[in-house]
């Protein structure tokens, strides 16, 4: 037989065992990347309905296989030795809220802030100082913690925000390289917030009664809260606290935790106006980024992106209203645009329910004044009254009904004597 003759014979198994080939490699690579049996087997039908998908499919898997995560990109083991050159200070075990809800040392470097879990010594986020925003700082006190402690927030000008707090009754401890260890037990907020604005370049706003003055009342005792310096208030379906700083307006301190920095406003506005509650709205100016709005989505109004706030309380509109004006933005709750559409057919009615109520107040008025023109008040009480035509056609009236009465009585009477009469006679 010819070597033509055994190719023509062996070449269907040839071509078997090479798809076979084909099917285990392509089942190794799959079984390594892809754990989802569902996604594996989608694959797999795609690749034997397109074979030559099958090589593009395998870059593409591989390639993100080896690409790390955000989150692996910022949790990086890291020597002590590494920071000790390039470290300012780091305060030691705060509780923090967001990116995470642990304790980590905050760590500032030259150029970086750093969040550093001691416990496997990793540094867990890291962040540029240059990316955060310059307005995008505050420290104020926690209105839903069971301990007196104050809440501190960062920016950044993406996306992005930090929160931590710490209490007043622990101290804190701050540690600088080549210096012993400091316990921050006397203003430590202050001092806190010096340290972040001077090596963070980041400004720490505190609330001040010079840009809001809490107007809400207590529903226990019915006095004005002075020292409270927040606002509840809902964003959609989530509950939280607006404080209204010299720098802007924070809304915390779950997700999402929002500034709006003063230059990013256009006007406020109240709607929805109830009797206990109403809503403040919040309009940005073109162009501007709300802070820390990661998942978050401003709603259209016109041109404009809004914000509502809703559900406030009665009692904090003068606070409110106070500070747009403080801090110079326009109050555009009763504006032309803003007032109720009322249509045609109402605002006839409306002007012919006015006309009938003058009509009757000019009846009233000259009845009055026909009635009273010639009335004159007099202290002598021995003087008659006045003479009154309307009540002597009463009491005319009252006569002739007394008279025909006594007709009627007479006329029964006689009608009685007659019957007495007649039975008499028979």
């Amino acid at each position: 037989m010819s070597s033509a003759f055994f190719f023509i014979i062996l070449f269907p198994f040839f071509f078997f065992f090479e798809e076979k080939k084909k099917t285990i490699k392509m089942t190794s690579w799959l079984d390594e990347s892809i754990d989802d049996p569902n996604l594996k087997q989608t694959i797999q039908d795609l690749i034997q309905a397109y074979p030559a998908s099958s090589r593009v499919i395998e870059r593409m898997v591989r390639y993100y296989d080896n690409k790390p995560s955000d989150r692996e990109a910022k949790r990086r083991k890291v020597e002590e030795s590494t920071l000790s050159n390039d470290e300012v200070f780091r305060i030691l075990d705060l509780s923090f809220q967001l990116p995470a809800r642990k304790k980590y040392n905050l760590i500032i470097t030259r150029t970086h802030l750093l969040l550093h879990n001691p416990k496997p010594d990793i540094i867990e986020y890291q962040y540029n100082l240059d990316d955060f925003s310059a307005d995008g700082g505050a420290c104020v006190p926690s209105p839903d913690k069971a301990t007196k402690c104050n809440t501190y927030t960062l920016f950044l000008k993406t996306e992005d925000c930090l929160v931590f707090n710490s209490q007043d009754k622990v101290d804190v401890i701050l540690r600088k390289p080549n210096t012993k260890d400091e316990t921050l037990i006397v203003d430590k907020h202050q001092i806190i917030s010096n340290l972040l604005s001077e090596h963070a370049r980041v400004k720490i706003a505190h609330p001040t009664k010079d840009f809001f003055r809490n107007t809400g009342i207590s529903s226990s005792t019915g006095k004005v809260l002075e020292d409270k310096c927040h606002v509840l208030a809902y964003l959609k379906a989530k509950d939280g606290f607006l404080f209204f700083l010299p720098t802007g307006i924070l809304f915390g301190f779950k997700k999402p935790t929002l500034f709006f920095p003063i230059n990013s406003l256009a006007s406020t506005v109240i709607t929805n106006i109830t009797q206990r509650t109403f809503d403040l709205t919040l309009t940005l100016k073109s162009n501007c980024q709300v802070l820390g709005s990661a998942g978050f989505r401003t709603t259209k109004e016109g041109d404009n992106d809004t914000v509502q706030f809703s559900m406030i309380e009665q009692s904090e509109y003068g606070g409110i209203e106070a500070y747009s004006k403080k801090i110079g933005v326009n109050d555009n709750s009763m504006a032309e645009e803003r007032k109720a559409i009322v249509s045609k057919k109402e605002e006839e009615e409306e002007e012919e329910e006015g006309t009938s109520k003058d009509n009757v107040v000019n009846l009233v008025d000259e009845d009055s004044e026909e009635n009273d023109e010639d009335f004159e008040p007099s202290d002598n009480e021995n003087e008659p009254l006045e003479y009154d035509t309307d009540a002597d056609d009463v009491d005319d009236d009252e006569e002739n009904n007394q008279k025909t009465m006594s007709r009627h009585d007479e006329m029964s009477v006689d009608e009685d004597e007659e019957d007495l009469l007649d039975s008499d006679e028979d």
